[in-house]
């Protein structure tokens, strides 16, 4: 299953289902052995040992680069 980083906070991360965002998975720091970023999308799925998370960096750089278009438009609109 696809979830988004949202935050990391109080010794665990908080994930938020992709796209929709609105179910949650809070995973504790101990479990966690990838090296992740607020903004991330990561396929998880459960396994015996934990969680087998895999970033996918195709897909978040692309959700970065339309934020990035998104504010840009934001800006040069208020202006």
């Amino acid at each position: 299953m696809k979830y988004t980083l949202d935050q990391i906070t109080d010794g665990q991360y908080v994930f938020l289902e992709y796209p929709e965002e609105t179910n949650q998975l809070i995973i504790p720091e101990n479990e966690i052995t990838e090296k992740l970023s607020e903004g991330d999308i990561v396929n998880i799925d459960k396994v015996d040992s934990g969680y087998e998370i895999i970033v996918l960096k195709e897909e978040t750089e692309d959700m970065k680069d339309k934020i990035t278009n998104l504010l840009e438009k934001l800006k040069n609109k208020n202006m």
